[in-house]
C-alpha cells in the first residue's frame, strides 16, 4: 500500500502562532495551577496524591483556564506543525533521535520520549518503540500493510470516518509525509533536529472529512512575534511552495507566474499550473494542485 493525503489548500507549517490547547485532568488529578499562572511545555500541571499520574503542561504559556475533574487550558506562542496521518491521542516529552550506524533490532530505545525517525519506520522499530515505552513517534512514513497489523485496524475505513478507534493506538503516530516509502521533508528534519531534546506535544487524531490532522507543537519564548490566524494558504506569485507530486516531487522553490489558462503537462493533461523557481535555479511548469504553499 503506497498512500498519501496532501493538503489541498497547503500543508500547515506556522513559524510562530497563538494557540490554546486543552490538557486532561480526568478524576482524581488535583491541579497544581490556576488560571494565570505562567507554566513550561514540561511541566507537572495536574496529578494524582501520590503522584503516579500526571499531566504535562505541553506547551508553554499562560493557564486560561481550569475546571477540576476535566481539563486545564493553556494558550502559548508555538511553532506549529501537521502531519498527513496519524494514529493515537496527545503525548508530550522530549524530541529524541536514535544513534546512527546501530541496528534497529538492538538500538536502545529513549523510554518517555518522542521519537523522530525521518525514513519510513520499519515494523521492528515500531514494535520496539511501543514496548520500550516512548511517549510518541514523529516518522516520515510507514508501511500502510505494516500499520493496519500493529493496529489491527482497517485504514480505509479509520480515516473514511466507519471506525472511530484511531485514538486508541498505544502511543500517538504522526506521519509527516503519509503511507508508503517515503523521507522526511528537508524544512521538517532541519527544525526537529535544531528542536532535539526539548519538549514538544504531539496529536495523532486524523479525520480527513472534518480537516483534523495530526500535529506536532514546540514551544517558543513568551514575547514571540506571532502570526495573524488563519494562515494565508494562496497560491500566489511570491509564495514559497513544495511539490507533493510529479517529476520534481518534494522540491522547494517560489511562484514566479500564474498562468491565466490552463497548460499541459507530460502526460498531456489540462490544468491550471505556475511557473516556479526552484532552489538549485530551475525553473519548471507544475500544475497548482502538486503545489502546497510553505509558511
Amino acid at each position: 500500500m503506497s498512500w498519501t493525503l496532501d493538503y489541498p489548500l497547503g500543508r500547515p507549517l506556522l513559524p510562530a502562532a497563538q494557540l490554546t490547547r486543552r490538557r486532561p485532568t480526568p478524576p482524581g488529578l488535583a491541579p497544581l495551577v490556576q488560571p494565570g499562572d505562567r507554566v513550561r511545555a514540561d511541566q507537572v500541571i495536574a496529578e494524582t496524591p501520590d503522584r503516579a499520574q500526571v499531566t504535562l503542561a505541553g506547551i508553554s504559556g499562560r493557564v486560561r483556564d481550569v475546571i477540576a475533574g476535566r481539563e486545564i487550558s493553556i494558550q502559548g506562542p508555538v511553532l506549529f506543525m501537521s502531519g498527513i496521518l496519524g494514529l493515537g491521542s496527545v503525548a508530550v516529552g522530549p524530541l529524541a533521535f536514535l544513534p546512527r550506524g546501530e541496528s534497529i533490532a538492538m538500538v536502545p530505545i529513549p523510554s518517555g520520549a518522542i521519537l523522530v525517525y525521518p525514513q519510513r519506520i520499519p515494523l521492528t522499530l515500531l514494535q520496539r518503540a511501543i514496548s520500550g515505552g516512548v511517549a510518541g513517534i514523529i516518522t516520515a512514513s510507514v508501511s500502510g500493510l505494516e500499520l493496519e497489523a500493529i493496529s489491527r485496524l482497517d485504514l480505509t475505513a479509520l480515516y473514511d470516518g466507519l471506525t472511530p478507534e484511531g485514538d486508541r493506538f498505544p502511543v500517538p503516530v504522526v506521519l509527516t509525509e503519509g503511507l508508503g516509502e517515503r523521507v522526511m521533508d528537508a524544512i521538517t528534519l532541519r527544525i526537529l533536529t535544531q528542536r532535539a531534546g526539548e519538549y514538544a506535544m504531539i496529536a495523532g487524531m486524523t479525520d480527513p472529512r472534518r480537516n483534523v490532522r495530526p500535529e506536532i507543537l514546540l514551544s517558543l519564548p513568551p514575547d514571540s512575534p506571532v502570526m495573524s490566524l488563519p494562515a494565508d494558504a494562496a497560491l500566489i506569485v511570491g509564495a514559497r511552495v513544495r511539490v507533493v507530486a510529479g517529476e520534481y516531487r518534494d522540491a522547494h522553490g517560489q511562484i514566479i507566474h500564474i498562468f491565466p489558462h490552463r497548460q499541459r503537462d507530460h502526460l498531456g493533461l489540462l490544468s491550471e499550473s505556475a511557473r516556479v523557481r526552484m532552489e538549485n535555479g530551475l525553473i519548471c511548469v507544475t500544475p497548482l494542485h502538486t503545489l502546497e504553499r510553505l509558511a
